[in-house]
Formats: C-alpha cells, sequence, structure tokens
C-alpha cells in the first residue's frame, strides 16, 4: 500500500505556489517586537504546502531563489524594526544546504542571543558564499555578510540501552557515525553525523553582535 507519510507527489500549480509565497512573504514581514522580548526568539520557516509537510523536500532550485528572495526582503524589514528599537539583537538568514527545506530567518535578543550567536560550530574548510545556485538577478548574496556552520546530528549511547535490537541499532551506529567521543563528564558517548551546511548570512549592524565590519 502506498507510503502515507511519502511526500513525493509530483507539485502542479506553480501560479498558486507563487501567490502563496507572495502571501507568506507579506505576512511575516512585520515583527512584533514586544512579543520578541517576551520570547527572545522569534523565525519564520518555509511553511509552505507541500514542502513543509510531515515529511519535508526541497522545491526545485528556481523556486528556492523566490524564497531566498522573500527571506532576505522578511529579514530586511525585521532589520529595519529592531534597530528602530535601539537595542542589541541577532538576526540571521538561514540557509541550509542539501536540506534547503530547513531554511529559516531567526531572531532574538536578550539572553537568546548568545545562544544563537554559538548555534552552529564553524566549517572552517567550507566556502565563504552560499553555492551558486542561490544566486540571482533578484537580489545581490554579496551584500549579506555570511559565516558557515556545520549542521550536525547527535545521538547519545544512553537512549538505546534496553533490549537486543536496541544493541543492534548503537552497533549500527557505531559504524555509521562520522565521529564518535565522549560526554564531557565520561559518562556518555555521542555518535556524531554530520549532515551538510548552514550559511548564516546578515547585514552589518553596530547593534547586532558580530556581523559589524
Amino acid at each position: 500500500m502506498p507510503n502515507p507519510f511519502s511526500n513525493r507527489k509530483k507539485v502542479r500549480g506553480w501560479k498558486r505556489r507563487i501567490r502563496q509565497l507572495e502571501r507568506f512573504r507579506l505576512a511575516h514581514r512585520e515583527l512584533d517586537v514586544e512579543a520578541l522580548r517576551l520570547d527572545q526568539r522569534h523565525y519564520v520557516k518555509i511553511w509552505l504546502d507541500p514542502w513543509s509537510r510531515l515529511v519535508r523536500r526541497n522545491p526545485p532550485h528556481w523556486f528556492r531563489r523566490r524564497i531566498v528572495a522573500a527571506f532576505i526582503d522578511i529579514h530586511d524589514a525585521w532589520r529595519e524594526r529592531l534597530e528602530a528599537a535601539g537595542e542589541p539583537y541577532y538576526l540571521e538568514i538561514w540557509l541550509f544546504h542539501p536540506d534547503f527545506h530547513d531554511s529559516q530567518v531567526v531572531a532574538a535578543v536578550g539572553d537568546a542571543i548568545g545562544y544563537y550567536r554559538t548555534m552552529f560550530d564553524p566549517a572552517e574548510d567550507a566556502p565563504a558564499q552560499p553555492p551558486a545556485e542561490y544566486r540571482d538577478a533578484a537580489y545581490d548574496l554579496d551584500d549579506l555578510h555570511w559565516r558557515v556552520g556545520q549542521v550536525i546530528d547527535v545521538r547519545m549511547a544512553s537512549t538505546y540501552a534496553g533490549d537486543s535490537e536496541a544493541l543492534v541499532e548503537l552497533a549500527e551506529l557505531g559504524r555509521s557515525a562520522d565521529r564518535v567521543q565522549a560526554t564531557a563528564d565520561g559518562t556518555d558517548t555521542l555518535y556524531i553525523f554530520h549532515k551538510g551546511l548552514v550559511w548564516l548570512g546578515s547585514r552589518p549592524s553596530d547593534l547586532n553582535p558580530g556581523t559589524s565590519s
């Protein structure tokens, strides 16, 4: 029988998808600064059908570039509000690759600034700019300051303790992990998988720590 969680059906109605993206852009341009102060963080992801279903999928490259354009516009609208508020903030566009469907715009204030600034370990050998497939005449990626981080998935050995089936899964993790290491206190083992890269884009600002030129 067909997999009820599959998301492989051919996408149709592209004019409707483009209109949907435009409504998405307009709906998310307004940033509620007071709500942000209360929660200390706010983000917008690709909440567009069918790419945001339970099983995520990437849009075609031409539509990804339209999403990037929408994200840049949302980012700049949020930046204007945050600059007017006159207090330190964090604001970056996250472009994930190859899992573009995880891309988003993220803002934070207060104690959450430091958390988001250090969320991703630097990817030292990765290209400084997003891949060429994300470039488009509608925007200039070179106008943004970019840093690149590693996207990893971490599994803890302690979560696989139990029956023989769990032990088999744990052995498979050991064979397939990109890196295996002990936790800082030495009480557990971490199995680390490299999932890709994320380019973090922002515009220089005296109020946005870490992005000033």
